[in-house]
């Protein structure tokens, strides 16, 4: 959201919001890799693991978390 001359990227308009019921301070809910203890929420090859932020989805007007 924010002024038309000033448009932002789909994954930038959603600062910190990581997974469900994010808040500032709050990353929302996430995986935790249970060697590590590492948060993430997203799979990749040969057992990697990522935290990638929500994209904003203009269909709902919101950020949409990946879990």
């Amino acid at each position: 959201m924010g002024p038309a001359e000033a448009p932002l990227e789909a994954a930038t308009a959603c600062p910190g919001v990581y997974g469900k019921g994010a808040y500032p301070g709050y990353a929302g809910e996430l995986l935790v890799d249970p060697t590590t203890g590492a948060s993430y929420n997203a799979n990749g090859n040969h057992g990697r693991k990522y935290l990638l932020p929500a994209i904003f989805d203009p269909s709902t007007a919101s950020c949409s978390p990946l879990v």
